[in-house]
């Protein structure tokens, strides 16, 4: 077994090299270890101290003399299965956290007013962290919705429709085009469209209170998200006066 090997699996550099000679030479005196490793003696006792609370390495006296002895190798996979235990439990205890640190990273976002999402992925990140901000009965506006995209957005925006029905957060839409897509729209509950054909050449959604995505669908795609109040208040209002003239 390569050292490598066991630092894959959590061992450090020079815990490998110990565990790899004590295979080898069998139960041992430091001296003896340290020959065989080649590592000084400067941290030696600390090295087998670690590999025993790992289950790795086991300590004797004889006539007052330490000797050391390599855990029979199953003994790692119980040390794997002791880790995955413990990734398990960490991984509960963040679960459990992830909103007080969404709380930590939401005060730093609203100190940047804008900030530019590139490629596909960075379009759906954007509109997720303008989503996960509404709380049930919060609203998005949207003006320059148009099925005239690729495909994969509009299914992304149909998915996301039926997810945000889920988590009942209203929308009101004011589509640039006729279309299946249109249709397909109409199918929501919680939803309003209306059509001004040509209204925006981007599209333009206000999420609840503070936030405003502007969405360029074009290649390279980019989007926009806005996290501040008065731009949202902005186009609220622009919305308002359009969506009184636009057709049911």
């Amino acid at each position: 077994m390569e050292s490598k090997v066991l630092e894959k699996i959590g061992l450090t550099h020079n815990e490998s090299k110990v565990y790899l000679s004590l295979l080898k030479i069998g139960t041992s005196k430091t001296g003896e270890i340290l020959k065989s490793s080649g590592l000084n003696s400067g941290k030696i006792y600390e090295i087998l101290e670690s590999l025993k609370n790992k289950g790795l390495v086991s300590e004797s006296k004889i006539n007052n003399v330490k000797f050391f002895s390599a855990s029979p190798t199953f003994k790692i996979l119980e040390y794997l299965e002791k880790k995955k235990e413990d990734i398990e439990k960490d991984e509960d205890i963040i679960k459990k956290e992830l909103p007080n640190l969404e709380k930590i990273r939401g005060s730093s976002t609203k100190e940047s007013n804008a900030k530019t999402y590139v490629g596909f992925n960075g379009f759906k990140t954007a509109v997720y962290e303008a989503f996960n901000s509404l709380k049930e009965g919060d609203e998005i506006l949207g003006m320059g919705v148009t099925g005239k995209k690729e495909k994969k957005f509009n299914e992304f925006w149909l998915n996301f429709g039926e997810e945000r029905v889920r988590r009942k957060i209203k929308a009101k839409n004011l589509f640039s085009d006729k279309s299946d897509y249109l249709k397909e729209y109409k199918k929501f509950k919680l939803t309003e469209n209306r059509v001004l054909e040509g209204i925006t050449p981007v599209t333009i959604d206000i999420f609840g209170d503070d936030k405003v995505l502007i969405l360029n669908y074009n290649e390279p795609y980019s989007c926009i998200l806005i996290h501040d109040k008065n731009t949202a208040n902005s186009f609220k209002s622009f919305f308002d006066e359009l969506w009184k003239s636009a057709k049911k």
